[in-house]
Formats: C-alpha cells, sequence, structure tokens
C-alpha cells in the first residue's frame, strides 16, 4: 500500500488500521486536485469517500473538509445530516475557506482571500 496514493482501497485500509490501533478522528481533505503527488495524480473525492469509510467503520470520527465555494449551503447540510446518519453520530464538518489558486480556477472559479472568506462567512451563516 502507498499512503498518498489515492485508491479507496488504500483509504480504506488506512481508516481500519488506525481504528484498530486506538486513532479517533480522520480527516479526508476535500482537494479536487492532488496536492501531494501532482495535479495529473487521481485524487478521492472527500464526500463520497467519507460516506463510504463511514459505512465500514465502528468508531473513528469521520472530519471531511467543505469548501464553501465548491457547494450550496442547503444541499451541504443534507449531504452532511445523511452521511452523519451513515456514520451514527460520527461524522463532522471541517469549513475551510479554500487556498490553492490552480485547483480553484479549474473548478470553480478562484477568490481573493477578502472574497472567501466573506463566502465562507455566508456559507455559516446560511
Amino acid at each position: 500500500m502507498n499512503i498518498c496514493s489515492a485508491t479507496f482501497d488504500d483509504a480504506k485500509q488506512v481508516i481500519q488500521t488506525g481504528e484498530k490501533l486506538g486513532f479517533d478522528v480522520t480527516l479526508i481533505a476535500e482537494l479536487y486536485l492532488n496536492d501531494i503527488k501532482g495535479i495529473d495524480a487521481d485524487a478521492l473525492e472527500a464526500w463520497s469517500t467519507a460516506a463510504a469509510l463511514a459505512a465500514i467503520t465502528e468508531k473513528v470520527e469521520i472530519l471531511a473538509a467543505v469548501r464553501p465555494g465548491y457547494h450550496n449551503p442547503a444541499v451541504t447540510a443534507k449531504m452532511a445530516a445523511n452521511i452523519d446518519h451513515i456514520a451514527r453520530g460520527r461524522f463532522t464538518l471541517n469549513i475551510v475557506s479554500a487556498w490553492w489558486e490552480q485547483e480553484a480556477k479549474q473548478y470553480g472559479g478562484f477568490f481573493t482571500g477578502g472574497e472567501r472568506y466573506h463566502r465562507t462567512e455566508e456559507f455559516v451563516l446560511f
């Protein structure tokens, strides 16, 4: 297994091993490009991965990042509630304002720091 690979089987092995070793939480970053192995490498989608990992674990908390610039707040709330149901109360959101300009331009537009933070505030207060 390559800990930097982007396959579900590897993610499954890592989280199940971590759970057996007593880890409490895992973060699933919301990145559409792979920031470790390069933009041409595979990258898992965070939300579907979080739901799948929630279904195959018992104790570990699933923390998934969400970037408001890419999501509708109402749909995000519905998705988060559904994943939390799958996880039996072990799902948490990590709301981030994004940071990677190259990725943002490729997947929906780049916003300055001030714009990103304003969008995040609106998202949270929705």
